[in-house]
């Protein structure tokens, strides 16, 4: 049975070209996902300089060391995985580059250890202190006279988003630290990983997700597809099944990252790294509605990584908070200055002669009641008098 991966073309909002959610060409400027507008020649020399910082970049992959791919002559889903592989050595591509993201504890981990057929990523059931090692790089090279020989695939696990010693809230720590690490790196896949069996998006999945875009920029998402692990649900919400459920999760995931005028296509698999994950007669694992998830996963990473170049990180992306919103600061300014001019200053003086006319119909009064009384006309002080007064009474 051919694998169905769950694609954002089956929803009717993404029915465009993925590309041309980001990139619309008029005249000698081009628009970016941002909504920045740039010009067309100054990015043609950004693209020589990045293309040259990437031959560079490829000659240091070479130089990484590569461990055999052992598990893979295991792995009962190889010929697939092989041939999907071979694609991408087709197209010139030596090395296929993933990087995982998510929470801790649901799953990346154990997505590796069930990629590659083999124990390597350390796996916690529980999570009670922060990982020790922010990414962990495991590089294989397949080996033998079959399909994409010499072909390599780049695993970089991450440690947990959110800080558990600290209440479970945001890493920034961590996610500063892994951006560092994967700095001039080409990434082809970013396996963004989450649970399936939650019913909702946690207001710290949103800010993480926020706080992803704010440190990587919003064109990590470009390169990113969703894995959903628990993929072999058993009992689902009443009044849902089992694909109801799935494509209601996926979409929260979506929503939660995509925004008004972005909209990237995160194409989304379901996984089970589970020892009793059910499997076909070939020992192929599956999920409850009989799709083989490796295949899955395989064809996602590799259609992800054949579209268009590979997303290199660069400290620019990143967005400095304390100048995240400065340019209002002037906007605030000018602001207050037409408030304290055409409005309050007007009101005040208006108080003013408010008062004064106020003070000296109270005079008058005084002048009528000592003339009644034969007594002389009141003593008025001064303005200098009457501060002087003021402010012994306040003293008192």
């Amino acid at each position: 049975m051919p694998p169905k991966v769950i694609n954002p073309v089956e929803e009717q909002e993404d029915d465009e070209d993925y590309e041309d959610e980001y990139e619309e060409v008029d005249g000698d400027a081009i628009e970016d996902e941002d909504g920045m507008v740039e010009d067309v020649n100054d990015d043609e020399e950004e693209g020589e300089a990045e293309e040259a910082e990437e031959e560079e970049e490829e000659e240091e992959e070479e130089e990484e060391v590569a461990q055999p791919w052992a598990g893979l002559k295991a792995l009962p889903e190889q010929e697939e995985v092989t041939q999907l592989l071979q694609e991408l050595q087709d197209m010139g591509k030596k090395q296929l580059t993933v990087l995982l993201l998510g929470k801790s504890g649901v799953g990346k981990s154990s997505t590796i250890n069930s990629l590659l057929n083999e124990q390597v990523a350390r796996v916690s059931a529980f999570k009670l202190q922060a990982d020790t090692e922010i990414t962990t790089p495991f590089i294989r090279q397949i080996e033998g006279s079959g399909s994409a020989e010499g072909f390599r695939i780049k695993v970089i696990d991450t440690c947990g988003l959110e800080d558990p010693e600290a209440g479970d809230t945001i890493n920034y720590t961590a996610l500063r630290k892994i951006a560092s690490d994967i700095r001039g790196q080409p990434i082809d896949v970013v396996l963004y990983v989450d649970r399936l069996d939650l019913y909702r998006v946690e207001p710290l999945d949103k800010g993480i997700m926020e706080a992803v875009s704010d440190t990587f920029g919003k064109r990590i998402w470009k390169r990113t597809a969703l894995v959903l692990t628990h993929g072999n649900l058993t009992q689902t919400p009443p009044g849902t099944d089992y694909d109801g459920f799935a494509d209601r999760r996926i979409r929260s995931l979506r929503g939660s990252i995509r925004r008004l005028l972005f909209r990237p296509a995160l194409p989304a698999v379901l996984v089970d790294n589970s020892d009793m994950c059910p499997t076909n007669q070939a020992g192929k694992r599956m999920l409850p509605d009989t799709s083989l998830w490796v295949n899955e996963l395989m064809a996602t990473l590799v259609d992800t990584a054949s579209r268009g170049r590979p997303y290199v990180y660069k400290p620019s992306y990143t967005r400095k908070v304390n100048n995240k919103y400065k340019w209002i600061i002037p906007l605030i300014a000018a602001g207050q200055y037409f408030l304290w001019q055409k409005v309050l200053l007007p009101q005040l003086d208006a108080d003013r002669v408010v008062l004064e006319e106020h003070d000296e119909l109270v005079w008058q009064e005084k002048a009528k009641e000592r003339k009644r009384l034969g007594i002389g006309p009141p003593l008025k002080p001064s303005k200098e008098n009457a501060w002087r007064l003021e402010q012994m009474y306040e003293d008192d």
